[in-house]
Parts: C-alpha cells; structure tokens; sequence
C-alpha cells in the first residue's frame, strides 16, 4: 500500500488547522511555497508564535494594508518567511485578518518578531490601522505636519494642485 506524501505547503495548512482550528477561517495554496492564511484577528499572536517557534518562520518579511471600503473593512497582511530554518526558507506564508474599517485595531508582532516594528508604523500611518502594544507606534512616512487621515485610504480626497 502506498503513502501519499502532503505538500510541504499542505503540511504547513494542515499544522495551523490543528492548533487553531477555530481561529483559521480560509486557507489556500497560491503556488509552490506560497499559502494564504485567513485567521481571526484576536488569535495573531498565538499564530506568530507558534508560525515562529513550531514552523520556523523567524521575521517577517513586511506588513500590509489594504482598505476594502465595500466590505467596511482594512485587511492586514503578515508576510512571514524564514533565514534559518532550510526547510522552509524559500516558503513565504501570507497571513491575512480582517478589521473592521471604522475602529482598525490588532495586536502587534513586534514581540514576535521584531521585524515587524517598521512596517507596523506604515501600515498604522498610511491606513489607520491600531497595532496594540506596539513599542512606537508614530508616523513614519508623512510630514509632520500631516492631519488628514491615512492617505492609502480608498475614498481619501487630496486638494487639487495649487489650492489650500
């Protein structure tokens, strides 16, 4: 009787189905050594830690907003990758929650892993997003004198050159 072997991008589902199995909401297998997990925003950092600790996922590579106004939410991305674990070291697993748009908040990484500092700050400045228990959560890439509000948000109207 033969075995069947599970893709590594299949065993990788499966192991975060097994731990979180009511925080996982949508999994998907982009390609070879890439997967797209959907999870429950409240369980982001027992998902880092176990993505870090269990599966060798040691930074992330970035961190992403996108505002989806139709849906009233701002999706966040998590780009998770790894520099000392072989095994996994050419997958990126892309960890995607979904806030409500009007009160964007989630626990921040950072504690997790540090890579994740910098791009908290953007994802935070350019949508709004409240990233909680973040070391510094302040501007980064805006002018100091910026007030309006995040400027990658869709709906977001920018003066016309030459008014003020």
């Amino acid at each position: 009787m033969s075995q069947v072997s599970l893709s590594r991008e299949e065993a990788i589902i499966g192991q975060l189905k097994a731990r979180f199995p009511e925080a996982i909401e949508e999994t998907k297998i982009d390609r070879a050594r890439r997967v797209t997990i959907h999870f429950e925003k409240d369980h982001v950092q027992e998902i880092a830690m176990f993505m870090r600790d269990e599966l060798g996922f040691d930074h992330v590579k970035g961190v992403a907003g996108v505002d989806l106004p139709t849906q009233k939410k701002i999706e966040v991305l998590y780009f998770a990758g790894s520099y000392s674990n072989a095994e996994v070291q050419d997958f990126i697993v892309i960890l995607k929650a979904k806030l409500p748009r009007d009160n964007p908040i989630i626990a921040s990484v950072v504690s997790v892993w540090e890579s994740a500092h910098f791009h908290e700050r953007e994802t935070f400045e350019m949508f709004g997003v409240k990233f909680e228990g973040h070391p510094d959560l302040r501007k980064l890439l805006t002018l100091d004198n910026w007030e309006g509000p995040p400027p990658m948000l869709k709906d977001i109207k920018f003066p016309e050159m030459g008014q003020r």
